[in-house]
């Protein structure tokens, strides 16, 4: 009888333990979050925005987003008038993709963050 019990015993143990997981797991996910969290600097801050626009200027017009980042047929999009969600931003300019460069190698996670204030301020 002890064989039994032990042959029942055992797949139970492991359907409680998976079943804890699973809870746990879930309650956490629930408990994250769902607001997207804000930048470490102020977008809005004009002396971010004239820093990026500087670092901007020196990397990105040239040969890519052209002047005031308009595009115009350069190998880059214009990134004029918003639309850019701005962690979408920072991914892009810290990692790249093809064809743009990463620049996580060049710029700290800061003078990115002041880049992204520039693109965010451009107005047509």
């Amino acid at each position: 009888m002890n064989r039994g019990n032990a042959r029942i015993r055992r797949p139970v143990a492991v359907v409680i333990a998976l079943l804890a997981l699973v809870l746990t797991t879930w309650v956490r996910a629930s408990q994250t979050p769902t607001t997207t969290p804000q930048p470490p600097i102020d977008l809005s801050d004009p002396v971010n925005i004239e820093a990026g626009r500087q670092m901007f200027n020196v990397t990105c017009t040239h040969y890519c987003h052209g002047k005031d980042a308009q595009g115009g047929g350069m190998r880059g999009p214009s990134l004029r008038n918003g639309g850019f969600d701005n962690w979408y931003l920072y991914g892009r300019i810290s990692g790249g993709r093809p064809p743009m460069p990463a620049f996580a190698s060049i710029y700290t996670p800061e003078q990115i963050w002041k880049i992204i204030a520039y693109i965010q301020s451009l107005r047509d």
